[in-house]
């Protein structure tokens, strides 16, 4: 090594001959790195809330916290509709107006006969729209059966949650029905 050449100190990352002089910002890169990938990651999160509360093929159960909390509730209510011994079937009928569909239900008790009288209401989602769900009551029809007219455009799987109350009696039931292009 040369004796007139400069040296450096250890540990330095300045070149030879500016041991004294400062760097100007070079240390500011690395938390600007940081920040910018905080930033682009707080960004991305925003991104995928945006698409998933603003798209109809995204859905979260309703209180389904207070669903989960409540599952011995659901339980007791899945042995009272057994102890009933009611049962639902329900069909899609088309309606005079195009985009509409008529929803019959009929229930009937352990012995096969119609339950009058009863409050039915039904949600109904398709599959591939959870987020977008029609809540309606049933209006009795003179054979003992419940019908309401529903706007369901949509063909595919349609999942009817369906509650009957008649009196202290309660009876739900979760159905998936399959919804055939109607004219």
């Amino acid at each position: 090594m040369a004796a007139d050449a400069p040296r450096r100190r250890f540990g330095s990352l300045a070149p030879a001959g500016r041991e004294g002089q400062r760097e100007g910002g070079r240390g500011w890169y690395w938390p600007l790195i940081i920040i910018a990938l905080l930033v682009a990651g707080a960004g991305a999160n925003i991104g995928f809330m945006l698409v998933a509360t603003g798209d109809a093929t995204f859905a979260v159960e309703p209180n389904y916290y207070q669903k989960a909390l409540h599952w011995d509730e659901t339980m007791a209510q899945e042995a009272r509709n057994a102890a009933l011994g009611w049962s639902v079937t329900v069909a899609f009928v088309g309606a005079p107006q195009p985009g509409q569909v008529t929803l019959a239900a009929r229930v009937n008790d352990r012995a096969g006969h119609a339950v009058r009288g009863a409050h039915v209401g039904v949600e109904a989602f398709h599959g591939a729209r959870a987020s977008q769900v029609l809540a309606a009551t049933l209006s009795p029809d003179s054979t003992g059966g419940y019908a309401a007219t529903l706007p369901l455009a949509r063909p595919g799987l349609w999942e009817l949650r369906l509650r009957v109350e008649r009196g202290d009696e309660v009876f739900t039931r979760t159905l998936v029905q399959d919804l055939a292009r109607v004219p």
